[in-house]
């Protein structure tokens, strides 16, 4: 667990290197014409800049409408997806998973080890420091990209200027007053995530009346889950789970609460089988903890698989993430790459290579901005309609996906939909003019939503691929947030074993609010109640939710549907922890954190008669809280 004056020196570090990116990019912008208040025309700006102007024009419309405010969210997200490729390096090369790319050392002549490397083999970049370093950073960046696509594609279009050596330099200088102890730490990526907006959150709070923007959402609720709290849930949905179906387990769950509960899941589930959703994800913390406790729940249920081959299983098969903040997903990618590959090198064995085929983490960013592009793109899809239909569903209900997010009420639609598409097969033969004729006919069988979801994919590979050959930026963007899309679809038309969460909570921007009203009636009041029924029902029958929320829920009448209805009809509270304040750095409401256990038809079970756990924590501050709470638990346990 990191110190005060750790994770000071990361703010520290975080926003510098924020300063001198965004000035960075700002004077890049200039230099393609894009000034703060205007755009200059493009003839008036060199010839060999024009190609990349034109990209630049496409990624800054995606932007939104308002030009300032386009240019502003362009720099700042260049700004924050080359720092987390930067970090995302450095600490990659700290727990030796790649080649020294960021760090230099004298006896590599102030290079780091990539770069010497690449001199001996090239020795004319000697005299280019700026090609030599970007080409060590493509190299490396071509490494990660095959396991965290949101952070390193190459079709990024916030990559599509680089800054300068010199700025590239200070940032250099600045991470490197970060110490490895820091840099092996995976909550430094949480961290991180929460500082880099620290000065920004403080304007948005001070200025804010009203509803927010869809911008000022992440930086108002960007807050990284501390550590005990994290286990806690954990453990007491997940772990719960396990050791309900199987007693004989001998994993240790410290944080555990002793409950009496008549619910239970309905039939016994595999551990492969075992999905986890955090639908506000932030910097993946929460499916950090799980990813901890599903290892040990592999290793007992499959003793005859290795155990290196156990980290990119539940990357693919247990963990889901969504956020609505591109920065959010490029760093739970991040921290569960480097989680699952530090888990990979402990254990394994000789000619032991780490495979993994999908990350489960989810952007909701999506900005589609252009109708022509649209329907160019539906036209691969005209030899089967159910599946253009699917397809063309999956784009109208993503349009304002970047302010709805996990939000979004999809299952029932999408669920009818995927059943319409049907297996094609073989049907009678026909003689027409002495020919004998086979045609196509649908079966009864439904196509299974998994081989739709990657036929879709495919075909949204294919159109990026053919983009990214004629270097058409505004197609490749297209086809970026239509692969967001489907993906965003694919996991909330599905049912989670554990939904945990720390969702945002206060007003929601003005499309999202109104969304919430027609289609959360009981809780559209606070962002955080609208989460609560949106897990409740993304969760499994007999499966658990864990939360960390504000407290008003508990007591306010504006959440009286919610405790009334969807708290006794839905889930059945298990576990409370009253919690107030001091909870979240940097963050001012109240909190608790609490489980629910999802019920199902015929359960028998009378919500009066149901049994809850208060802990009462309101009276102590910050890490007095867990101190408290343990004591109370060995309490309980004793008894």
């Amino acid at each position: 667990m990191l110190s005060t004056s750790q994770r000071r020196l990361i703010e520290n570090v975080v926003l510098r290197c924020r300063r001198v990116l965004e000035d960075e990019f700002d004077r890049l912008l200039r230099t393609y014409g894009f000034l703060p208040d205007r755009i200059i025309e493009k003839e008036k700006i060199t010839v060999d800049k024009r190609s990349i102007r034109e990209e630049l024009e496409i990624a800054i419309e995606r932007e939104g409408k308002s030009y300032k405010k386009a240019r502003g969210r362009y720099i700042k997200y260049c700004a924050f997806t080359f720092l987390n490729r930067i970090l995302a390096l450095r600490m990659a090369e700290t727990h030796g998973l790649i080649e020294e790319t960021i760090l230099t050392r004298p006896e590599y002549g102030d290079r780091s080890k990539r770069e010497r490397d690449m001199v001996d083999e090239f020795p004319e970049l000697a005299s280019n420091p700026e090609e030599l370093a970007y080409k060590a950073l493509e190299e490396a960046y071509n490494e990660m990209g095959e396991y965290i696509p949101y952070l390193f594609t190459s079709n990024d279009p916030y990559s599509i200027l680089k800054p300068s050596i010199k700025a590239y330099g200070e940032l250099r200088r600045i991470i490197a007053e970060l110490p490895e102890d820091i840099l092996r730490e995976f909550e430094t990526i949480g961290w991180s995530y929460q500082y880099f907006n620290n000065e920004e959150r403080r304007e948005i709070r001070r200025r804010m009346r009203g509803s927010p923007d869809p911008d000022e959402v992440p930086p108002i609720n960007q807050f990284y889950t501390v550590d005990w709290i994290v286990k806690f849930l954990v453990q007491n949905t997940l772990g719960k789970l396990w050791i309900e179906m199987h007693p004989e387990s001998e994993i240790e769950l410290d944080y555990l609460v002793p409950t009496k509960n008549e619910l239970s899941m309905p039939k016994r589930v595999k551990v492969e089988d075992i999905k986890v959703l955090d639908p506000a994800c932030g910097s993946g913390h929460f499916l950090l903890g799980a990813f901890d406790l599903l290892f040990k729940m592999w290793i007992e249920a499959h003793p005859e698989i290795p155990p290196w081959q156990i980290p990119s299983l539940i990357l693919e098969k247990n963990l889901y993430g969504v956020d609505i903040d591109l920065r959010a997903a490029q760093i739970a990618a991040m921290a569960l790459y480097l989680k699952a590959m530090t888990t990979f090198e402990k254990f394994k064995e000789n000619g032991a290579e780490f495979e993994l085929k999908r990350m489960n983490i989810i952007c909701a960013d999506i900005h589609f901005v252009d109708g022509e592009r649209r329907a160019k793109f539906l036209t691969q899809f005209e030899y089967d309609r159910n599946l253009r239909r699917i397809v063309e569903e999956t784009l109208r209900a993503c349009e304002n996906a970047f302010e709805i997010g996990s939000l979004l009420k999809i299952r029932q639609p999408f669920e009818k939909l995927f059943e319409t598409r049907k297996k094609k097969g073989w049907g009678k033969v026909n003689f027409v003019q002495s020919q004998l004729v086979e045609y196509v006919t649908e079966l009864a069988e439904s196509v299974p939503k998994k081989y739709t979801v990657e036929e879709i994919v495919q075909k949204i590979g294919e159109f990026v691929k053919e983009a990214s050959q004629s270097k058409d930026m505004g197609t490749i963007l297209f086809g970026l947030d239509a692969e967001r899309a489907i993906s965003l679809i694919d996991v909330l038309s599905d049912y989670y074993d554990v939904v945990l969460m720390n969702p945002p909570y206060g007003s929601m921007p003005p499309k999202c609010k109104d969304y919430a009203r027609k289609y959360y009636p009981r809780t559209h009041s606070d962002y955080y109640t609208a989460f609560i029924e949106q897990a409740v029902d993304l969760c499994k029958p007999g499966g658990y939710v864990g939360a960390l929320t504000g407290r008003t829920f508990m007591f306010l009448k504006s959440h009286q549907k919610l405790r009334e209805e969807i708290l006794r009809q839905n889930a059945l509270p298990e576990i409370v922890l009253d919690l107030g304040f001091n909870v979240l750095d940097d963050a001012t409401a109240r909190y608790a954190a609490f489980t629910l256990r999802k019920r199902y038809d015929r359960d028998e079970i009378n919500w009066k008669e149901h049994p809850i756990t208060f802990f009462r924590l309101t009276d102590y501050v910050w890490d007095d809280k867990r101190v408290k709470f343990k004591e109370i638990l060995a309490e309980l346990r004793g008894n």
